[in-house]
């Protein structure tokens, strides 16, 4: 709009927000026609250089040590799985709203990822990952979580494009449109099934390109990748 010749005042009437939010805007607003959040990049290019120090000091490239979780799917059933290299824990379903004593004693203790990437790489050898929902981020699940592991805290929000594992939700939602369940309980087979299957390749390829990912962010001043993945 302002390109287009029009004053700070007649957006801010047309858009209905304030002349600030609009300098504002106008100030942040980029090449590529999108908003630039400084300060949510400079929080994401940190992360990823926190990430890339880890995995420099600690591991090889054919032994990733990111852990990376993510809940998806319908709004009453919650899934929640969590790959690295070498390790797929099992599907977790949930019905119902997940709380920190859910998270922590039927998901965390249930899924069994901390022993499974402790077998894998040792105790504090390893990063777990996850989005910022409330119960991932309570007090008691990161005082939980940072006495067994360690944990990137915080991750940026609204950052799908650094969590690979975003992209496995879609292959699996791809396997999944030619299925039509008649109830929850088919469903719930047919998406653990679907889980089971997944083949290691593909696994291991996600969870590689968490190298590129970082380097990406770092490159680009922290600024959404998500052109590229």
């Amino acid at each position: 709009m302002h390109n287009q010749g029009k004053s700070i005042r007649e957006i801010s009437r047309e858009l209905k927000i304030g002349t600030k939010k609009v300098r504002v805007w106008i100030k942040n607003w980029n090449s590529e026609g999108r908003l630039c959040n400084k300060k949510r990049g400079r929080k994401r290019k940190k992360m990823c250089n926190q990430l890339k120090y880890f995995i420099e000091q600690e591991t090889k490239l054919h032994r990733s040590s990111v852990f990376i979780e993510k809940k998806k799917f319908e709004k009453k059933i919650m899934i929640w799985g969590a790959i690295a290299h070498d390790v797929q824990t099992d599907l977790i379903i949930i019905n119902g709203t997940v709380n920190t004593e859910c998270y922590i004693h039927d998901i965390i203790k249930k899924s069994n990822v901390i022993q499974l990437a402790n077998s894998e790489y040792g105790e504090f050898k390893w990063i777990f990952q996850q989005d910022g929902a409330r119960p991932h981020t309570s007090k008691k699940t990161l005082t939980y979580l940072k006495q067994r592991c360690n944990v990137l805290d915080p991750c940026p929000p609204n950052s799908p494009d650094l969590n690979p594992i975003e992209n496995l939700w879609s292959i699996m939602d791809t396997k999944l449109k030619n299925c039509n369940p008649k109830n929850e309980e088919e469903f719930i087979k047919i998406i653990t099934n679907v889980w089971d299957t997944l083949s290691w390749k593909t696994l291991e390829n996600l969870v590689i390109s968490m190298y590129k990912r970082i380097d990406l962010v770092i490159e680009r001043e922290g600024e959404s990748i998500n052109s590229f993945y």
